[in-house]
């Protein structure tokens, strides 16, 4: 393969690469447990944007519960934001099976 080609199909790729990257900072996905006493929601990229808590499930006497619920809430959050992300980097990437052998470094 030409050398001059491959760096284009290689630029190609980063500028496909950033737009997903974009496009996944303006998507947003949400993560709830018990029964939605906390809802947690992550953008594309698996940041955490916002948490709500439901007041009723806050209970001094049982903070453990609480914490288990946000813990688990953001576990669901990122779990969605991560197939999201695997999508869109798998679209992005989609054109350059041609390259060969040089998949390991896109």
């Amino acid at each position: 393969m030409n050398i001059q080609k491959l760096m284009k199909e290689a630029k190609k790729a980063q500028k496909k690469m950033a737009e997903a990257q974009e496009k996944l900072d303006d998507i947003s996905v949400e993560g709830s447990a018990g029964g939605g006493l906390v809802t947690v929601t992550a953008n594309g990229n698996g940041s955490i944007i916002g948490i709500k808590i439901d007041p009723s499930a806050i209970d001094p006497d049982d903070i453990e519960l609480l914490e288990d619920l946000i813990t688990a809430a953001v576990n669901e959050a990122q779990r969605k934001a991560k197939e999201i992300q695997e999508a869109e980097m798998g679209s992005a990437m989609g054109g350059l099976g041609g390259i060969g052998g040089m998949g390991g470094l896109f």
